[in-house]
């Protein structure tokens, strides 16, 4: 794959991401005009964050829209894996969350090797004949990985919420 390709696909995923964003922002618009906002609890996990928090919060969540894109494209390079290095290395580093990032490193390599590895079995699916069977596997193979994706993603997001909450707290014990 060379570097025109990989633009073309981060446009693509660009393209994407700003889509999906902007159905999320109408949802949830249309969700608090509806209903009262105290029956919207999703904005309450921004409240007490400083914007290096929700910086990082918003940079995983980039990641995972990335992987998720990479895994429904079938795709994966070493330049989406630097990207998505870049974005959690960021992220844990805006947390200040600096004991998690070997473990997060770690994991996106193993998320990264999982998208190539449903690559490769594509490929074989597709190019040395379709196999019914090896394509129910794949189905499967990529559900998982997408379930995957989402635990890891949440237990960062929930990593960086208690990260924050425990700064916050111990910033009101000694102001007191």
């Amino acid at each position: 794959m060379n570097l025109s390709d990989v633009l073309y696909n981060l446009v693509g995923f660009t393209a994407v991401a700003i889509i999906f964003l902007v159905i999320l922002a109408v949802t949830l618009n249309l969700l608090s005009k509806k209903f009262s906002v105290d029956k919207i609890k999703l904005y309450g996990i921004f409240l007490n964050m400083n914007n290096n928090t929700i910086l990082s919060f918003s940079l995983i969540s980039i990641n995972y829209l990335f992987l998720v894109w990479c895994l429904i494209n079938f795709q994966m390079n070493y330049i989406y894996v630097i990207f998505s290095f870049i974005l959690i290395l960021l992220s844990d580093i805006f947390a200040k969350n600096y004991k998690k990032i070997p473990l997060n490193i770690i994991n996106l390599f193993i998320e990264c090797a999982s998208i190539y590895v449903i690559a490769i079995l594509k490929d074989y699916i597709f190019k040395e004949g379709f196999n019914t069977l090896l394509f129910i596997v794949l189905v499967l193979v990529v559900i998982f990985i997408f379930l995957y994706f989402t635990y890891t993603m949440f237990r960062s997001l929930n990593n960086i919420v208690k990260l924050q909450k425990d700064l916050s707290l111990s910033k009101k014990k000694v102001s007191e």
